[in-house]
């Protein structure tokens, strides 16, 4: 296999594998999959342009990013499920509404953890400067991406062309 096809292999495997992977803000509905599948493939291809990787690079790089993702959106989701729980709560007690505090700040807690460890495996595995690339390329495709869903009446990603 040539590095060409190497690195659509890993485009191709990051999206699928990025199925977990939420876009849209706690309070937003959920993008419907076939839609999330769309958005997965044009944001492994915005990262791995926006970040130079060589094909190399791609094929270490992004199954340690898959992983770090599917870990990130486990997290993310038990902190909705909690927040929705929370919201439903409408008569908490002092002691209630302490508890929901201290598990969302363990929750946030883990988030920063699981950061920092991926960080460390991203610098191993593309050095320093990709990887905080990385971190920005991630906020600006999630800026377009929100202000296109805006943009369109029915929030759908924009179609290729």
């Amino acid at each position: 296999m040539n590095t060409r096809n190497l690195l659509r292999h890993a485009v191709l495997s990051a999206a699928i594998a990025l199925a977990g992977a939420t876009f849209a803000q706690d309070d937003d509905p959920p993008i419907p999959p076939d839609r999330l599948q769309e958005v997965k493939a044009q944001r492994s291809a915005y990262l791995t342009q926006k970040m130079g990787l060589t094909p190399e690079e791609a094929q270490r790089f992004w199954p340690v990013y898959n992983q770090y993702d599917m870990e990130k959106e486990a997290l993310r989701t038990e902190r909705r499920d909690a927040m929705h729980s929370m919201r439903a709560d409408k008569d908490l007690t002092d002691a209630e509404a302490a508890g929901h505090i201290e598990r969302a700040l363990a929750s946030q807690q883990r988030e920063l953890d699981l950061r920092k460890r991926y960080s460390a495996e991203f610098i191993k595995v593309i050095g320093a400067r990709k990887t905080l690339e990385l971190n920005r390329a991630e906020r600006d495709f999630n800026r377009e991406l929100l202000r296109r869903m805006r943009d369109r009446p029915d929030g759908a990603p924009p179609q290729r062309r």
